[in-house]
């Protein structure tokens, strides 16, 4: 029983000491510190966020619109349209595909082949119907004269 007496004697004098509670208080305060600088780091990055979120729906709303303009300002119908744009970035994507597989070829010293010749398809075209086109009489107008030429006082005076 005394070992317990005096380990607890012991430990009761270091919880005590000033510097144990001088040490603990000082690491209670730096733990505070961190703790709200880190909430305030935080709460900024949120608030960048928020922004860089406004910003860009501003911006991509703005460019949907302006593209949505340009779309309905072309002349033809849309799925025509559509289908010769979807048409044109196939085109591009397997002409960049070509290229960058003959690189690469090129690269481990393969032989290159040649380009297929282009499928040129046949354009399909109907007959157009002639009807017939009504006449409608024209009316005739009565000619427009000129007005009579204007005379000045020295011309007036120069002709008498």
């Amino acid at each position: 029983m005394d070992k317990i007496q005096a380990q607890f004697a012991k430990l009761w004098k270091l919880l005590t000491a000033p510097e144990t509670f001088d040490t603990y208080k000082s690491a209670v305060v730096m733990t505070w510190t961190i703790i709200k600088e880190t909430a305030l780091l935080v709460w900024l990055v949120l608030c960048l966020v928020l922004v860089f979120a406004d910003w860009f729906w501003k911006i991509s709303v703005g460019a949907g619109r302006s593209t949505r303009a340009w779309f309905n300002g072309l002349e033809g119908s849309s799925e025509q349209i559509a289908s010769e744009t979807g048409r044109a970035l196939l085109n591009a994507g397997k002409s960049s595909l070509d290229y960058t597989l003959n690189q690469a070829r090129a690269q481990l010293g393969f032989e290159i082949p040649a380009p297929a010749p282009a499928k040129v398809e046949p354009v399909k075209t109907e007959p157009v119907k002639a009807e017939p086109v009504k006449a409608e009489p024209v009316k005739a107008e009565p000619a427009v004269t000129a007005p009579p030429p204007v005379v000045t006082k020295a011309e007036a005076i120069a002709d008498e």
